[in-house]
């Protein structure tokens, strides 16, 4: 293309030149310009009508993948409602805790499927009960509540320390939060280990009322979650806050 574009403009000028050219070398000359005109002219449309073959490519395949997506999504929300429906209709106590505690497991699942790389982590952090007893409440990830990479969560959230205080906080006012790098916190907010660099949590509740925990999704490094995740991770935990609203 750029050999073309230089003989389609270098011919003109040649023979512009008033040069005592032979005949023959002249009507070459001129007959070499036109051939390049055309032939730039011709490559010029081939490449626009590729490119816009590209466009249309690539247009298509961002249309299948959120038809996909989309579809995936409408599975898994078919599947989450259809169990809320099984707890409220359940006939005993019993088996509506038991569906709740499979309720919880699933959207855990969901969540480190869902959100960020293959190595998040997802939990449910819930108060100990034996914890109201002290008057010193803990949060902690109980009964194996945890998705993801191989370290389990074993942080306790105490609410006479600043991380825990600042954990039951948020859960107390029923909102969510998301951290794109953990160094960038206030030393005493630091996570004690290094197994992850950013997280969010969002409170499991229904429709702003009672508070059961939170939904947490955490990932090795700075930039694996988004901000555009938090509303993801709020359905959920939200979902999961309408199973566990359920208690006639």
């Amino acid at each position: 293309m750029g050999t073309l574009s230089v003989v389609t403009y270098v011919a003109p000028i040649v023979l512009g030149l008033g040069l005592k050219l032979p005949i023959w070398l002249a009507m070459t000359i001129m007959g070499v310009g036109v051939v390049a005109t055309v032939a730039t002219v011709i490559v010029s449309r081939r490449e626009a009508v590729a490119a816009r073959r590209e466009l249309v490519t690539a247009e298509q395949a961002a249309k299948v993948a959120a038809e996909r997506a989309r579809g995936a999504m409408e599975d898994v929300l078919t599947v989450l409602v259809h169990h809320i429906g099984e707890i409220v209709s359940a006939n005993s106590k019993s088996t509506r805790s038991q569906l709740q505690q499979q309720m919880k497991q699933a959207i855990v699942s969901l969540t480190a499927q869902l959100i960020g790389p293959d190595n998040a982590r997802a939990c449910v952090l819930e108060v100990d009960p034996a914890s109201q007893v002290t008057g010193v409440r803990e949060m902690k990830c109980l009964n194996g509540l945890w998705m993801g990479r191989a370290e389990a969560p074993r942080t306790v959230f105490r609410e006479d320390q600043a991380r825990g205080a600042s954990l039951l906080k948020l859960m107390d006012d029923r909102k969510s939060t998301f951290v794109e790098n953990v160094d960038a916190l206030d030393p005493a907010l630091r996570p004690e280990t290094d197994s992850y660099k950013t997280y969010i949590t969002a409170t499991i509740t229904a429709a702003g009322k009672d508070a059961f925990g939170v939904l947490c999704v955490d990932a090795p490094c700075p930039g694996n979650l988004r901000k555009e995740d938090v509303r993801l991770v709020e359905v959920l935990a939200r979902l999961l806050g309408a199973a566990l609203a359920v208690r006639r």
